[in-house]
């Protein structure tokens, strides 16, 4: 059996509670933070209610350092009951966090305990100051006691019942952590009535399980908090890809109505661009990056006159020159939106050539980015296939042929070949193309 006589309680209970001051001031910031990103009432009472705990056991470590320096058993009145109504208000508060059915179940709860807290307080602290001076350990009366242990094993319970019945995402790690707690003042009550006879393991099992309380409560609120997290920066990134595609829609809306011939050109452009680079193999990030490369490859057409753009006629060299700035017209536009500025380079050189006779600046073979590479061999192919002013369109067959005789020269030939292969159709060695099976 435990010699309870030569048991150091006070530095003993000091350590437990320094330790939990630590973890319950974790709680109570994690909980803060959380409510005030979410504005989550579940989270406001928790950090109401761990709050509360963080209080009440600085109360106890003070009083605790107090009696280890001066030597002497600080005994009141008030210490003993304050310790413990402040306990079970943080009980209070943290069963109210999951009172979720409608909000004046929860003020009316609160305000029902708080009241009996409130009223009954002061009839436990004079019942305490009748009985006489402390000898021992816990420092109040074993009615008194009784009264908030049995007080704070109902509300841990209630506490269990109210999460099974919310619609917390945490509900299972909540149910566990207060289990355990409810546990632990079960051995506290056992404790309180057999303290001289139990042995040390036993009276060593309520710190631990208060230890594994607050291990379990940690876990799971982290585990929600980086849930949360996780789930804001998908939100966050839904509304800027939307944002991205609005301001992209815009943009082609924007061109479409001053050049009609391009309607439906850059949703076509885009789409031979992907069946390319899916076919690569590229990146989430670079299909990204070619997607918008793609759709706003001709945007810099919007600086170049209406007169120009729908000229049914053959171009002069002066309005051929005005038509070729359209690409650094386009990767001016894209710089300046922040979210855009990305596909400038393939917006720019999109009309580079693969054997550098191109424009703007005559970049030759793989000096020219793959998105422009791609881009410049999806455009060629959709041009030919679309009305303009000056013409009318080929036929599939013929614009294939054609994209195959400029490989090596106007193109990447290893990108006109995924082309090709993608539009169900084959090269040979004479670049002749026939349907594939």
């Amino acid at each position: 059996m435990f010699d309870y006589s030569n048991f150091d309680y006070t530095t003993f209970r000091l350590y437990i509670k320094v330790f939990s001051f630590v973890i319950a001031l974790l709680l109570t910031q994690m909980t803060l933070v959380e409510w005030r990103r979410f504005r989550n009432t579940v989270y406001k009472y928790l950090a109401l209610g761990f709050g509360t705990m963080l209080l009440q056991i600085s109360l106890i470590v003070i009083i605790n350092l107090y009696s280890i320096v001066s030597g002497l058993s600080y005994h009141s009145t008030i210490i003993p009951v304050a310790d413990h109504a402040l306990r079970t208000l943080s009980y209070i508060f943290i069963a109210a966090a999951f009172v979720t059915a409608k909000p004046v179940y929860r003020s009316r709860f609160i305000m029902v305990n708080v009241a009996v807290l409130v009223l009954l307080t002061p009839v436990m602290g004079a019942l305490w100051s009748h009985n006489g001076t402390v000898t021992q350990p816990p420092y109040i009366g074993m009615v008194e006691e009784s009264f908030f242990e049995l007080w704070n094993t109902f509300l841990l319970i209630y506490t269990i019942r109210t999460i099974s019945k919310s619609e917390v995402h945490i509900k299972r790690g909540l149910v566990i952590a207060t289990s355990v707690l409810v546990v632990k003042q079960l051995i506290h009550l056992a404790n309180l009535y057999l303290l001289n006879d139990q042995p040390v393991h036993f009276l060593a099992a309520e710190p631990a399980l208060l230890i594994l309380y607050f291990y379990a409560t940690i876990s799971t609120i982290h585990k929600e908090i980086i849930g949360n997290i996780i789930q804001a920066d998908k939100e966050k990134t839904m509304v800027k890809e939307k944002s991205y595609q609005d301001v992209i829609r815009a943009l082609i809306t924007s061109l479409e109505a001053k050049d009609k011939y391009t309607r439906g050109h850059s949703d076509r452009v885009t789409e031979y661009a992907m069946l390319i680079g899916n076919k690569l193999d590229l990146a989430p990030d670079d299909l990204t990056k070619l997607y918008c490369g793609a759709i706003l490859h001709d945007i810099g057409k919007i600086g170049i006159d209406e007169g120009i753009l729908n000229n049914p006629l053959t171009l002069g060299d002066d309005e051929i020159t005005r038509i070729k700035k359209h690409p650094e017209i386009g990767a001016k536009i894209v710089s300046s939106i922040d979210s855009l500025s990305y596909v400038a380079p393939a917006v720019l050189y999109h009309h580079e050539r693969f054997d550098g006779t191109g424009y703007p600046f005559g970049l030759k073979g793989t000096e020219i980015p793959l998105h422009a590479r791609i881009i410049a061999v999806s455009d060629a192919f959709d041009a030919m296939l679309s009305v303009r002013s000056y013409r009318n369109p080929v036929s599939k067959q013929t614009a294939i042929n054609e994209i195959i005789s400029g490989a090596g020269t106007q193109f990447d030939s290893d990108l006109v070949k995924v082309l090709v292969e993608e539009l169900g159709f084959s090269m040979d060695n004479n670049k002749a193309v026939t349907r594939t099976a």
